[in-house]
């Protein structure tokens, strides 16, 4: 119970609002997504336009989890696992997102990444357009510009990370700030 204790302190230490670590789900995008928009967008410090902005983040990151983690619920349920905490430290709130991925496709990733990092807003709204034209990747399971949403709507460029868990997989996080 102390440790729990501890974990909530360090959380606020973090400036941690919301995390949400297990089985994803289109349920869970909708019932933790409102309690997100409220807990940003009211009160008196309330911000909508950044709680709209968190909020479509934190679909994005949810989604890409359902989408792409490669742990999935074995009971035959659409539920993928991965990890997604909001919060707000040094005046930004900030969106990560992480799932296991397989570790062949990281440096695919790794280069879509970096590129998207590298792009002025301006540049990232006219790839936006070109990649909306574009036919779906054989890949995707997206309209493949959830990455690119993220990058737009950043108040800084993405940050991300890949950790090697084994052989055949690598955990991926990604850090959205606003």
């Amino acid at each position: 119970m102390i440790s729990l204790y501890n974990y909530k302190q360090d959380l606020e230490h973090d400036g941690i609002i919301f995390s949400f670590s297990g089985p994803m789900s289109h349920e869970i995008i909708e019932g933790i997504g409102s309690a997100i928009r409220v807990k940003i967008g009211e009160g008196k410090d309330g911000d909508r336009k950044a709680a709209l902005k968190v909020f479509s983040i934190f679909v994005e990151q949810v989604e890409n989890v359902i989408n792409y983690s490669v742990e999935k619920d074995t009971t035959g349920s659409d539920m993928s696992f991965g990890i997604v905490v909001v919060g707000k430290k040094d005046g930004l709130f900030f969106i990560s997102g992480g799932n296991r991925i397989e570790t062949e496709k990281q440096n695919k990733l790794e280069d879509y990444l970096t590129k998207l990092a590298a792009m002025d807003k301006n540049e990232l709204k006219i790839y936006y357009k070109e990649r909306r034209r574009a036919e779906k990747a054989e890949e995707s399971k997206g309209a493949g510009i959830g990455f690119i949403e993220m990058a737009r709507k950043s108040s800084k460029p993405l940050e991300f990370s890949f950790r090697k868990i084994d052989d055949i997989h690598s955990f991926f996080t990604i850090k959205i700030s606003i």
